[in-house]
């Protein structure tokens, strides 16, 4: 950990999951938040430095641990000026690990390229970082053989566009780019095909909510005449998986597709594959429809009927083969608030609570998507990041009630709260004085009454 620059090993991609951690007395906090609590005279920069340390050793437990050092201080905090600091040395280390770390280690430094891109805002910095990070994580994503570094390289995907995407045609590359996980058949020939490795229900999951949170974004003039006929029908599909995350997932963005173009009057193009499935239009010309859900076409009418009865049989069946009690409750409970969505035009509230008397509203299905990718990876920093964050306060227009608490130091504490400090005392001698005089003037008001009768 204390070697000089020029002694550094540089990371290897050949390094075991198995490796111990030689470093542990220096960097085996996983939470900046505990860190905070040590010794006063190590500052947080030292802190921080000793994880960026850990990335440069060969032990890949070691960069782990510093990973997940870092991972800690990134949500327990907003480094703003750590990461405008360390920006190309960070990016550098997090690349390295993604392209040749252990299945852990391409996890979490998935993670931390999202974090790093929160943190920076919407900015210079974002965009170099996600033009630099995409191809290294989409190959993660489509080609992993670990299912826990392929979620973190979609959720981390969906970030890095989400906040440093600059046009809607760098969206819908990215959307293109996640959307082969989300079709993905489970098939040699879907491999071959779409250049994918057949995902695990929870990967095919994280794949369908980065494009639902990339569509969020997404216009909805754009939506309704080109995402709604494209989608629809694999969207459909994906109902009937077996994966609880899945259909719970789809159901979402299908939500979505509805709240985004249900006030439109468009032209919609009628597609081939829609057509397949009303006898009726087979042999009909070229034409168009209107209005995707609420006064729609033919076509599109019948696909959103066979959907939405899809969903309301998901509303009140319980659930896939080996689902516990929970799971299927929360099946039910997710597709009819996502009813009541199409059926009644409303979407369901969700508040969450803050510190300092704050609470956060949506009432949006685009913002609840927002909400819960972002949540997703900040995890447990998410009150602190929606509290101090600019970038969380843009995105759902949000102004905290009241300043960050100030939390007193350990020195402060004793000066201010030990019962033998000096202020203490002086505040114990005042409360004393302030009892005699009002002691003084209530015996001199009572002999006053007494002197009257």
């Amino acid at each position: 950990m204390g070697k000089s620059k020029n002694q550094r090993r540089s990371i290897r991609g050949d390094d075991t999951d198995e490796d111990t951690l030689s470093t542990t007395s220096t960097i085996s906090s996983t939470d900046f938040g505990g860190v905070q609590e040590v010794e006063e005279e190590q500052d947080e920069g030292t802190i921080l430095d000793s994880f960026i340390e850990a990335l440069y050793e060969k032990r890949s437990a070691t960069r782990e641990a510093g990973l997940r050092g870092l991972l800690g201080a990134f949500t327990s905090n907003l480094l703003v000026e750590f990461v405008e600091e360390k920006y190309e040395t960070l990016s550098h280390l997090f690349l390295n690990s993604v392209k040749k770390g252990s299945a852990v280690e391409r996890a979490l430094a998935s993670r931390a390229l999202g974090l790093l891109s929160l943190t920076a805002g919407a900015g210079d910095i974002s965009q170099k970082l996600l033009s630099e990070a995409w191809p290294s994580l989409v190959k993660v994503a489509k080609t992993d053989t670990v299912p826990a570094a392929r979620i973190a390289a979609l959720d981390s995907m969906a970030i890095l566009s989400f906040v440093g995407g600059t046009d809607l045609e760098a969206t819908e590359s990215a959307m293109n780019s996640v959307w082969p996980v989300c079709t993905h058949k489970g098939n040699y020939h879907a491999d071959q095909t779409l250049g994918t490795n057949r995902p695990s229900g929870a990967v095919k999951a994280a794949a369908m909510s980065a494009w639902a949170l990339l569509l969020s974004t997404v216009p909805a003039t754009r939506v309704a005449s080109h995402h709604v006929e494209l989608s629809l029908p694999t969207l459909s599909m994906l109902l009937r998986d077996d994966d609880l995350a899945v259909r719970t997932a789809t159901g979402e963005a299908l939500a979505l597709l509805y709240e985004a173009t249900k006030h439109l009057l468009l032209d919609i193009p009628v597609a081939d594959d829609l057509k397949s499935d009303i006898p009726e239009l087979a042999s009909t010309k070229p034409q168009t429809i209107h209005k995707l859900t609420v006064a729609g076409g033919k076509a599109m009418e019948a696909k959103e009927a066979q959907v939405v009865e899809q969903m309301k049989a998901l509303s009140v069946q319980g659930g896939g083969k080996g689902q516990s009690k929970k799971e299927r409750y929360a099946q039910r409970a997710s597709f009819r608030d996502i009813l009541t969505t199409i059926e009644d035009g409303v979407c369901r509230e969700v508040a969450v609570k803050l510190p300092a008397g704050d609470v956060l509203r949506v009432n949006t299905w685009s913002q609840t998507i927002q909400l819960n990718a972002l949540r997703r990876v900040l995890a447990e920093g998410f009150q602190r990041h929606m509290q101090e964050n600019e970038l969380l306060h843009e995105i759902f227009d949000f102004i905290p009630r009241n300043q960050k608490r100030q939390s007193l130091s350990t020195k402060e504490k004793r000066m201010y709260m030990s019962p033998n400090s000096v202020i203490s005392k002086a505040r114990t001698q005042m409360r004393n004085r302030s009892r005699s005089m009002v002691k003084a003037g209530n015996e001199g008001h009572f002999n006053v009454n007494l002197d009257d009768n």
